[in-house]
This record gives C-alpha cells, structure tokens and sequence, in this order.
C-alpha cells in the first residue's frame, strides 16, 4: 500500500513538473500539491531534489517496460532501433517543460541519475541494436556499432545544451528528429531503408 502511495505521489509530481517545469515550484508549493504538508513532505522525501532523483527513477523504469512492449513487436534490429529514436523522441514531445538544463546546474543527483541510465542502459542497448542491424545487413557492414551508439549519445547531449539550442528558443523535439533522422538513415543499407519506410516517416 505504501508503494502505491508513493508511485501516486511520484507521478503526480511528474506531472507537475511536465506542466510547469522543475525550477519554477518551491517545496513548499510542492508539499501542497501532493496534498502533503511540508513537514509530511519532509518525513517522505527529504528535500525537492530527492523527490526529482525518484522521479526520474519512476520514468527510467516505465521507458524500460515501454521498450520492451516495443520490441516484443517488432521483427528486426533496424525496426527496434527506430522505434527506440521515435519513442524518446515523443519523451521529448510530452515534456516541453522539463527543463534539463535546470536539472543539470541545480538538481545535479537527477542529472547524474540520468546520465547513469544513459551509460549502463542505453548505450549497451544502442550497441546491441547496431551490431544486430549490421549482422542482418539492415545497417552498412563498415560501421563501428559501439562507436556510433557513442555519437548517438553525444548526439542526444548536443540537443540538451542549451548554449547551441536555447529552449526558450528551439523545440527539442525538433532538433531531436532533424539531427537523428538523416543521420540514422546514412547509417542504412538499401534493404534497412527500406524495412524502416514507416518509422522514418514517424519520426
């Protein structure tokens, strides 16, 4: 029962943050919306930035149950790792707010709790998707899969900052298709192209 408390809070939170960013709310307006009073709060999670860590804890681990729906579906390495591009970058759609930067230079536990998942999470999972694409013959046979899972996570590192595309400014989501749709399909064979027709089209 607790846990379900928790991961109503957390989501609520969550949603919060989505709608109105992280730097904006103090802890106490937190407190209040999540019907708490502040020493309640307190007991609970300890200080805001303990309750950004989990939540962002909470959304790694729905992106990862999300994933893997995803790939149950799919037939091939090409198709998985596509759906994997469109899915963050619907992530990226559904949070116009969110703020990484202000996670990064004030909640620096979240930001670091990010980039763990992007390194033990994401960049073995990219690698796999490459090497299996090569394999098949999906994605072109001189390509260095770990090295290009490198590039796509710096990639998605260029669309964060904020000194290149400043968000009051630029639509992340937009920069995330324009840099990440041509360059995956240069990474393609013939056969690859043609097999993500529909995911480039999502993208």
């Amino acid at each position: 029962m607790e846990q379900v408390l928790l991961h109503q809070l957390l989501d609520k939170a969550n949603s919060l943050f989505l709608s109105v960013g992280l730097g904006i709310v103090h802890e106490e307006q937190l407190a209040a919306a999540l019907d708490l009073t502040h020493l309640e709060f307190r007991n609970q999670f300890n200080s805001k930035q303990e309750l950004i860590v989990q939540v962002v804890q909470r959304n790694i681990t729905r992106q990862q149950h999300e994933h893997a729906e995803l790939f149950a579906n799919l037939g091939t390495p090409i198709e998985c790792l596509l759906a994997l591009l469109h899915h963050s970058l619907q992530e990226l759609r559904r949070s116009p707010h969110y703020d990484y930067h202000v996670m990064r230079e004030q909640y620096p536990q979240a930001w670091d709790t990010m980039q763990d998942f992007l390194e033990q999470y994401s960049y073995p999972l990219l690698t796999r998707l490459l090497q299996e694409g090569i394999i098949e013959g999906q994605l072109r046979a001189d390509l260095n899969a770990s090295f290009i899972a490198r590039i796509m996570l710096a990639q998605f590192g260029l669309i964060l900052n904020e000194d290149i595309f400043p968000p009051d400014h630029t639509n992340q989501a937009d920069v995330y298709r324009n840099i990440f749709f041509y360059y995956v399909r240069g990474l393609c064979t013939e056969e690859g192209a043609r097999l993500a027709t529909t995911h480039f089209a999502r993208m």
